[in-house]
Formats: structure tokens, sequence, C-alpha cells
């Protein structure tokens, strides 16, 4: 009876010293899994800032290029212009020039005809 009586003791003691012994254990597995659980919540904040800056980026780039699109459409439209005033400037001094130059002739036809009344 005393024998059976230390060994309910010794395995009475064996199990506390065990659970003991696992309870550290689970306190740490515990810890570890809050400071993964704590890291990964930091790198989702990281992350969610990240890509909140980079819907930014992408709509001022949206913008900037509808600016630019804006710029060189104007510019296509004055280049269109700047083309037909150089062309009317042509069409204007040819036409200058052969009014001159008849005008030209013309008198010279006036003083031969002159000349010739003389």
């Amino acid at each position: 009876m005393h024998r059976l009586f230390l060994l309910a003791l010794g395995f009475l003691l064996a199990s506390t010293i065990s659970v003991g012994q696992t309870a550290p254990t689970d306190s740490q597995t515990l810890q570890a899994l809050l400071v993964a659980v704590r890291q990964l919540r930091k790198d989702l904040q990281t992350t969610t800032v990240a890509s909140q800056r980079v819907q930014i980026l992408l709509y001022r780039m949206q913008l900037q290029q509808s600016a630019v699109a804006r710029a060189q459409s104007r510019l296509d439209d004055v280049n269109a212009k700047l083309a037909q005033t150089r062309a009317g400037l042509r069409h204007f001094t040819s036409e200058t020039e052969r009014a001159e130059t008849g005008s030209n002739d013309s008198q010279n036809l006036a003083r031969r005809d002159g000349r010739l009344a003389q």
C-alpha cells in the first residue's frame, strides 16, 4: 500500500512537472504567434499605404497625360494655322510681285508708246 501511494505520488509529481514544462513552451509559442500576427498587421498597413500612394501617383499621371494630350492638340491646331498663314503669305507675295510686274510692264509699254508717238 505504501508502494502504491508512492507510485501515485510519483505519477502526480511527474505529470505536474511535465505540465509545468509544456506551459512555458505553449506560452513561447503563443508569444511567437502574437509577434508574427503583429508583424503581419504592420506589413499589411505598410502595403496598404504603399498601394494608396501608387493609386495617387497613377491618378496624377493620368492627369498629366490628359494635359499633355490637350497641349499636343493645341500645338497641332497652331501648326495647321501657321501653315495656312504661310501659304496665304506666299500667295499674297506672288500676287504682289505679279501686280508689280504687270504695272512695270504697263509703264514700260506706255513709255514706249509715248516715245513712238513723239
